[in-house]
């Protein structure tokens, strides 16, 4: 099957279409800057020479349409089987599903949980219904990965009716992401008890066991647990209430500050990008320190907490931007659990591979950086659902 997987972000858009097979990719693409007059535009066909264009983007019709009419150079756009999306979150669906005018109602109505992922999916979403009417699109949504969670793990201390009346509880999300890990660690490792760590602008650690999540740090919105580039991450409810109270807050005003203004970027005094952070912490800059060393701890405790869920782990994997990237945080965080029987070993960590292991051979645990691969994930749940119908 030829499967296109649509990946939509607030400014930029990214697609990739697959042959199922054999899991090859046929063609990627990358719009840059949506609604700028200096739009990026780039594609490429298999291991061809990537293409580049600079163009005016003027909106996300423009840049869905810019990626098909390139494809259709080389495939047909009937001949493509589904448009599948890592969707994000939706009142009472999760699992993989046709996206039908029902499911984005649902969307719609999680809307304050999620509100930037929602819009730019529904966005996309209807261009395909326009441009491709007669093509199934199917979304899996990242709650998926963490439907077993026991109750216990999900629960939160609320009166339970609120549970029941408005399903009020952790959800997770990072499932493509997390799920890749885990298979990757078991085909690289046998590691059945797996802690994932997805650090990027974007953020969240998962206990996995046998294959699935048994508990992750996001709730049941993108905002609690680890910090974010701008999320803010766990808080106290009453914090919260006192903040509110002493600034004059309103909702609407709240909500502002707990998406646009916390995490990284309001501990570190306007930076949201690891890259930016470590080189002002590196020259000195007492904020950059904080931010660094306070998403650090958060990680850190995650990884604790999920330990002894687990009863121990085989594996602890980094992945996404920062958590591939810089040695430097993954030493803050691993570096101090030498009495857990993780140990860090310094040289390989600092080569950075692109995958492989960077724990001592003394180190019960394996501690290893693994590229994801959201994409593949939700492909191949895609043509499983498409076989199924």
């Amino acid at each position: 099957m030829k499967i296109l997987i649509a990946n939509p972000g607030s400014t930029s858009y990214k697609c990739k279409l697959y042959e199922t097979d054999d899991m090859s990719v046929l063609f990627q693409a990358t719009v840059e800057r949506i609604g700028d007059l200096e739009g990026i535009y780039s594609y490429s066909f298999g291991s061809k020479e990537q293409k580049k264009e600079f163009i005016e983007i003027q909106d996300y019709y423009k840049a869905v349409d810019l990626t098909l009419s390139s494809l259709k150079e080389k495939y047909p756009i009937e001949n493509i089987d589904a448009v599948g999306f890592k969707t994000v979150h939706a009142k009472d669906v999760s699992g993989c599903v046709e996206l039908t005018d029902d499911v984005l109602a649902s969307m719609e109505a999680y809307h304050s949980l999620a509100p930037v992922h929602t819009d730019v999916y529904i966005t996309a979403i209807s261009v395909f219904k326009k441009l491709l009417t007669s093509t199934p699109l199917i979304g899996l949504f990242e709650t998926h990965f963490h439907v077993n969670i026991p109750e216990e793990a999900y629960l939160y201390g609320i009166p339970y009716e609120y549970y029941k009346k408005h399903g009020i509880r952790k959800y997770g999300f990072h499932g493509a992401s997390h799920r890749y890990i885990g298979g990757r660690a078991y085909e690289l490792f046998e590691a059945k008890k797996v802690i994932s760590c997805h650090l990027g602008g974007s953020a969240s650690v998962c206990a996995i066991k046998d294959g699935w999540s048994i508990d992750t740090s996001m709730g049941m919105s993108p905002q609690s647990g680890l910090l974010n580039s701008n999320r803010i991450g766990d808080f106290d409810s009453f914090a919260l209430l006192y903040l509110m109270e002493k600034e004059n807050l309103s909702i609407e005003d709240t909500r502002k500050i707990l998406m646009s203004k916390g995490g990284l970027l309001g501990l570190s005094g306007g930076l949201s990008d690891f890259r930016d952070i470590e080189n002002k912490m590196n020259n000195g800059d007492k904020q950059a320190k904080i931010a660094f060393k306070t998403f650090a701890y958060y990680v850190k405790r995650y990884i604790g907490e999920y330990l002894a869920v687990l009863n121990g782990a085989d594996c602890i994997a980094f992945t996404a931007g920062a958590g591939q990237k810089s040695p430097l945080l993954r030493k803050e965080i691993i570096g101090q659990l030498n009495n857990l029987g993780i140990i860090l070993d310094n040289e390989k960590n600092n080569e950075n591979p692109t995958e492989g292991i960077i724990s001592s051979e003394n180190s019960k645990v394996i501690v290893a950086v693994i590229p994801t691969n959201e994409e593949f994930i939700v492909a191949k749940e895609v043509e499983k659902y498409c076989k199924a119908q």
